[in-house]
Formats: C-alpha cells, sequence, structure tokens
C-alpha cells in the first residue's frame, strides 16, 4: 500500500527516482496507491507509474482497504495522519519523513521510519537491510 500525498509526492509532483525505485518493486510486490488526492494529481500519477489508485480519504477506509487485501501479508508506506491505521494494520508499516513531514501518530503506528520514500521502496527490495533493522 502506498499513500500517494506526501510520501511518494512533494506537493503534488512525483519525488524524483520514485517512478524507476515503484518499478523494481513492483517485479517482485503487488502495489496499490492509495490517496485522497489532496492536489488533484492522482489519475496523472498514477497514468504515469502504471498503478491503479483508489481514492480514499479517511485512515478507516485505508485500514479496510489493507484488511480486504489480507493486513498480515501488506506492507504499507505513508506520512499522514489518515494513514496511521494503515500503518498499524499492516504486517509492515512504514512512515516516510519527507518534505511535507509526518504526522506524529503515522509515525507512532509505523514499525519503522525512513528519511525518504526512496529509502523506503530500497529496505522493500533490500531483505537482509530490512531484517536488520526489525532485528529484536
Amino acid at each position: 500500500m502506498l499513500d500517494l500525498n506526501g510520501t511518494l509526492t512533494d506537493r503534488g509532483e512525483l519525488i524524483k527516482g520514485v517512478s524507476e525505485r515503484l518499478h523494481k518493486v513492483a517485479a517482485q510486490f503487488e502495489l496499490h496507491l492509495l490517496s485522497a488526492d489532496t492536489f488533484g494529481t492522482m489519475a496523472e500519477i498514477s497514468r504515469e507509474l502504471g498503478l491503479d489508485a483508489v481514492r480514499i480519504s479517511t485512515g478507516t477506509e485505508k485500514q479496510c482497504f489493507v484488511e480486504t487485501l489480507g493486513a498480515e501479508r501488506c506492507a504499507a508506506i505513508g506520512n499522514g495522519n489518515n494513514d496511521e491505521l494503515m500503518l498499524k494494520s499492516s504486517a509492515l508499516g512504514i512512515a516516510v519523513i519527507g518534505r511535507e513531514g509526518t504526522s506524529p501518530r503515522a509515525l507512532a503506528a509505523a514499525d519503522l521510519a525512513c528519511a525518504s520514500i526512496l529509502d523506503a521502496l530500497d529496505l522493500l527490495l533490500d531483505e537482509r537491510a530490512l531484517a536488520a533493522t526489525l532485528r529484536s
């Protein structure tokens, strides 16, 4: 599960390097783009990325989407208040601390935090680094 605004984009503009990373991630994982579409760029960005996007506004709606797919096998990446429940209910929740900031609720709900979406996507592609970060 991927949040759009503040996670993949900065003020509605796709962050440089995201498209290339997502193509690599898509080779290994099924991707879903979820967004309230605050900046009105969801349709354009989803076409550019070749991903279906679902307009979802509330945290409860995002959580229900995750649970419908099977939360125990989902990873979620987000930064906003409305990502809290999605991050908490997913098997792996990653909060992104980007230029638009990160909600403290999203941060507290996540299993880990990354300084950028690029770092988060790279972790999904590197099982050893992810295991090292989450090791207890």
